[in-house]
């Protein structure tokens, strides 16, 4: 059974004392372990929208060492998002934590990107640039802060380098170029997840790669990991996710259905000689590459339960 952290004012009151925890490393696991109600073992796929936004209101006093005045400042903002979620939501339903469009994904969501804009200029930039399409520019600040030895500026530097990326082949670029971004995000959900509340963008970008590749079964297995192991998914995401989830059910079937399936198709494959000139290569090929994501699927379904 999952674990995540208590909800309740007094660990919200908390954030503004004086911190009695470990240091904070820049090791994903020893910052989980600063956090009272996370259990040792937890991976970022395990943490809510919550429990890294608390996270991070953590780093920004130890690691970003920013002024006392602003630091009160973000904590008193957050407990008021906090307490209007739970007037709200008083028993938890209906809510939506992770979207953006309602006060509480307000806090949640913006909050640390509102942050972090604040305590690092070169970010917000970044930011800005990418917004106003200048995707070169976008690239050069981006890279910029890539290197960063705050891993939350790091991590989101990254995420708006993937994202310039993507937009950039999608005005006329190769397949190859595709193919770059997604290794890119690859990266990023190996090693950023803990450090980005909109860490779901990493895994819909390689989807959307695969759209664009023209590899329905990458694509069709890499949209149920998305709706599989990344928390408090916004509402948005998750119902284009179905959708297209369900367009490629039609087109493709449900694809093998079971991991012994899988390898019976891979089987096939070892005892027959696939030439460049055999049209079905590349649907062959998709099979082959497409186990090592089931066997992502089937860890993140086993870590849900």
């Amino acid at each position: 059974m999952k674990k995540t952290l208590a909800r309740g004012s007094p660990r919200l009151g908390a954030l503004a004392l004086p911190f009695l925890f470990t240091p904070v490393v820049v090791l994903g696991v020893a910052v989980v372990l600063a956090v009272p109600g996370v259990a040792w073992g937890q991976g970022p796929g395990d943490l809510t929208v919550r429990d890294k936004t608390e996270l991070f209101i953590q780093h920004i006093v130890k690691v970003s060492k920013i002024d006392p005045a602003s630091y009160q400042a973000l904590v008193l903002e957050y407990e008021l998002g906090m307490a209007l979620q739970e007037l709200l939501h008083p028993d938890g339903e209906g809510e939506d934590p992770a979207s953006a469009d309602s006060p509480v994904g307000f806090v949640l969501v913006d909050f640390v990107e509102r942050a972090i804009k604040e305590i690092h200029p070169a970010y917000a930039n970044l930011v800005a640039l990418l917004e106003a399409g200048k995707l070169e520019e976008a690239r050069e600040a981006g890279r910029a802060l890539a290197g960063s030895s705050d891993p939350y500026v790091a991590a989101h530097a990254a995420l708006a380098l993937a994202e310039t990326d993507f937009r950039a082949a999608q005005k006329g670029g190769t397949d190859a170029d595709f193919q770059g971004v997604m290794k890119f995000c690859e990266r990023i959900v190996a090693k950023d997840r803990l450090y980005l509340i909109r860490d779901h963008r990493a895994c819909e970008l390689i989807a959307l790669c695969f759209e664009k590749l023209k590899k329905p079964l990458l694509e069709f297995v890499q949209y149920a990991i998305l709706l599989t192991d990344y928390n408090d998914l916004p509402k948005e995401v998750s119902d284009k996710a179905k959708a297209r989830l369900a367009a490629l059910n039609d087109e493709v079937g449900r694809p093998l259905g079971t991991v012994a399936n899988w390898m019976n198709e891979v089987e096939k494959l070892l005892v027959k000689d696939v030439t460049k000139n055999d049209p079905t290569q590349r649907q062959e090929t998709e099979i082959v590459s497409a186990l090592d994501k089931l066997i992502e699927l089937q860890e993140a379904r086993e870590r849900k339960t």
